[in-house]
């Protein structure tokens, strides 16, 4: 039995709390959205993306992944302007539903 289990009933740990727990990541609460009439398809924002959830497909379009942590890197590199960051609501569970 883990420090944890023994002064936190498991119950009551994550009560009202929007993420998934104390043991897994929180939900993002906001992604990023790519307007693809914009997108010029430089792929700087592939290049700045820590969590490698951005891709310039082969239409030379920008796709954002499942798992976006709304960092908000790719948001501020776009020469265009092409994505913006757009805010979520935490449900219960953990994942996170549109605003």
């Amino acid at each position: 039995m883990s420090f944890i289990d023994r002064i936190l009933p498991r119950r009551n740990r994550a009560e009202g709390y929007p993420g998934k727990g104390l043991r897994r990541r929180p939900a993002p609460l906001r992604i990023a959205v790519v307007d693809r009439d914009k997108c010029r398809g430089t792929g700087d924002c592939e290049a700045i993306c820590h969590y490698r959830r951005i891709r310039v497909g082969g239409d030379g379009k920008a796709r954002i992944a499942k798992g976006c942590m709304g960092c908000g890197a790719c948001a501020g590199i776009c020469p265009s302007g092409a994505i913006s960051m757009k805010w979520t609501v935490p449900t219960r569970g953990g994942t996170s539903g549109d605003a």
